[in-house]
């Protein structure tokens, strides 16, 4: 049955997470593993998603697509579904999870919207489902949204918006902008402490007068590294979402530049 059958874009940890979570709830979820990992391959059979044979069979045959992917593959996936897609007497619904800036998802769903499927904004805010874990939250703004939010009684956290493409977009720019910049912050003054010999001073300091923040880097942080190549499109996607307001452009770049080398580094002692 169509409608119960859900097209997973994505398979990553947090891609494989909310297929595994649909499927443990009741609905089919397909996805396709051409060019991942064998990581990838293995997440996806421990969370029951069915495999099948690239791109088309997902586009032909699923009620409601997920796009789950890094930022700078959310147009390319589009691309290659709006390609495939076949106009159905209901049009399939593309809900584009990512990372990304309004104007980038306004510029996928024109190409959404040209191929004959409908578009949904959404970003997901939390980490991936897990045993204990009640989250993450899916918010999704757009006119099809009370669609997606049927999901909610399949275990998903749908949070629906009012206001059309653009608004799940803004609010996940605005999140992960704070989250991962306070991050970033952290982790380059405790660099420049260690290089400038003041480590153990700053960190006592630090636990004394901000005991809340110092907390919370410490759970942070050392979480960050071996994510850091993932967070470096979506600090180039919030620079271009903060382009109006002064400064905040050149400060993400900067923050997008800073988990680039991060991510060099782990990548050259085989950590990720």
């Amino acid at each position: 049955m169509m409608e119960r059958r859900i097209g997973l874009i994505g398979a990553g940890e947090m891609g494989s997470g909310i297929g595994g979570l649909l499927v443990s709830n009741g609905l089919e979820v397909w996805t396709s593993l051409g060019g991942r990992s064998a990581a990838s391959a293995e997440r996806i059979r421990r969370a029951g998603v069915t495999v099948v044979d690239g791109m088309p069979a997902i586009a032909g045959s699923c009620a409601i697509v997920l796009s789950i992917v890094p930022p700078d593959r959310a147009m390319l996936v589009a691309e290659e579904f709006a390609a495939a897609y076949r106009r159905a007497a209901e049009p399939a619904l593309y809900v584009d999870c990512n990372a990304i800036a309004p104007v980038t998802a306004r510029a996928i769903a024109s190409v959404i919207t040209a191929a004959g499927a409908r578009f949904l904004d959404a970003g997901i805010i939390g980490s991936s489902p897990r045993d204990g874990y009640d989250g993450p939250k899916v918010y999704a703004s757009g006119p099809d949204v009370a669609e997606f939010a049927r999901l909610t009684a399949h275990g998903l956290q749908v949070r629906p918006l009012e206001g059309g493409i653009g608004v799940a977009s803004s609010l996940k720019m605005c999140y992960g902008g704070l989250t991962k910049g306070i991050t970033s912050i952290g982790t380059a003054m405790r660099a420049c402490a260690e290089h400038n010999g003041v480590a153990e001073l700053l960190a006592t300091e630090f636990s004394e007068s901000q005991p809340a923040l110092n907390a919370w880097l410490n759970r942070q942080i050392p979480t960050m590294y071996p994510k850091a190549y993932r967070w470096v499109a979506e600090m180039q996607e919030i620079a271009t979402f903060g382009e109006a307001e002064p400064g905040v452009a050149a400060m993400y770049r900067g923050i997008s530049d800073l988990y680039a080398a991060i991510a060099e580094t782990m990548t050259a002692k085989g950590s990720v």
